[in-house]
Formats: structure tokens, C-alpha cells, sequence
């Protein structure tokens, strides 16, 4: 049903995310197709022309996200020629993902659904990371040791990122630091590549 974020329309675009703020604010199981609607500046028909059901909304919200993921991964990894520079952008790029696109407390509005979505984000975002960084996932010293396989260190940088939100850490860039001295990239060598 949906096609490529850059080809939808602009109707579909303020669906998608009239409905995550009121998922934010108030959880999916309080989410209406009304308020949506209202919340998007549209009619209530028009809403069912893209979303007949409440499931079917949610099951796009789900997709919307792993493609809002995917290409914003995309783009910074596309913006570093060396495999380490990519390391480094997308370690941080999973941080402020995560960050852009969790609400203020993802947990404590619906934390069942929080947690079926982290849990149901998780494969598909372990293959993106590992698709797009390839050969960067090579400079992980437990890769490079033969002790994790490069889709296990895609999944333990996740991991990390997705713990941030479960239990935050009082300084996100503390954080990052830890996830950079595990992939191998010294303190210095981050702020080389960071300026």
C-alpha cells in the first residue's frame, strides 16, 4: 500500500504522523481514526481511502519507520568514504534516531506496545545495519577476532541504542562513547572525524 517515502503523498506523509504524536501522547490503544484524521486536517473518508482500519494504520506506522530508518541510515553512511568514518556515523546516527524518534517517555505511555514495537524493530533494522555498512562492520575488533560475526555486532550496536530508551542513560554521548571504544574507534579518532 505504501510506496516510496519520496513518492508518497503528502496526505499519506501527515497520517503517518498525526497518528505517531498521538501514539506518543496517549498510546495505540487509545489512538481513534477520528482524531487522526483531525489531527492531519482531513476527513474521516479520507482516512479510510489510505487506512480502512485501526491495524492497518499501525502496520503502516511500523513500515513508515523501518523506511524513515533505512534511508536516513542510508544517507549518512553514503556521506563517509572510509569504512570506520561509516562505523562512526552510523553509530551515531542510531543515537539520534532514536532519539529523534522516540517521544519523551516511550515506555511509560503504553509500555506493552513500546516494547512489541522495539522487539518487532530489531531484525529488520540488524539487516539494514549490516547491509549498509558492509565492510565498516570489519573494523569491530570482536568481528575482526572472528568472535562475532558482523550481523551479531550490528545487533549488540542496537542493542545498546535500544537500552538508551529502556533505561536512559543520564548522557546520551557518554553512551555513544562506550558503543565507539567497543566498534574500535578511539576517543581521538571520533573527534578527528567529528570535526
Amino acid at each position: 500500500m505504501l510506496v516510496a517515502m519520496g513518492q508518497r503523498s503528502t496526505t499519506v506523509e501527515s497520517i503517518l504522523e498525526a497518528a505517531r504524536s498521538a501514539i506518543a501522547e496517549r498510546g495505540p490503544g487509545k489512538l481513534t481514526l477520528s482524531a487522526v484524521a483531525g489531527a492531519a486536517g482531513i476527513s474521516r473518508p479520507t482516512l479510510y481511502r489510505w487506512f480502512p482500519t485501526k491495524d492497518d494504520l499501525l502496520a503502516a506506522i511500523t513500515a513508515y519507520e523501518e523506511e524513515r530508518f533505512d534511508i536516513g541510515l542510508q544517507e549518512v553512511v553514503d556521506a563517509h568514504r572510509t569504512p570506520k568514518r561509516r562505523l562512526d556515523a552510523a553509530l551515531r546516527y542510531l543515537m539520534n534516531y532514536l532519539d529523534e524518534s522516540m517521544m519523551p517517555d516511550p515506555i511509560g505511555v503504553d509500555p506493552e506496545y513500546a516494547l512489541k514495537s522495539i522487539a518487532a524493530s530489531l531484525v529488520p533494522h540488524i539487516e539494514i545495519l549490516s547491509r549498509l555498512l558492509g565492510d565498516a562492520l570489519l573494523e569491530v575488533p570482536a568481528v575482526q577476532a572472528g568472535v562475532l560475526t558482523p550481523e551479531e555486532a550490528s545487533e549488540l550496536f542496537l542493542r545498546m541504542a535500544y537500552s538508551h530508551y529502556l533505561i536512559p542513560h543520564a548522557d546520551s554521548e557518554a553512551l555513544l562513547s562506550m558503543m565507539r571504544d567497543f566498534a574500535g574507534i578511539s576517543r581521538r579518532a571520533a573527534r578527528l572525524m567529528a570535526g
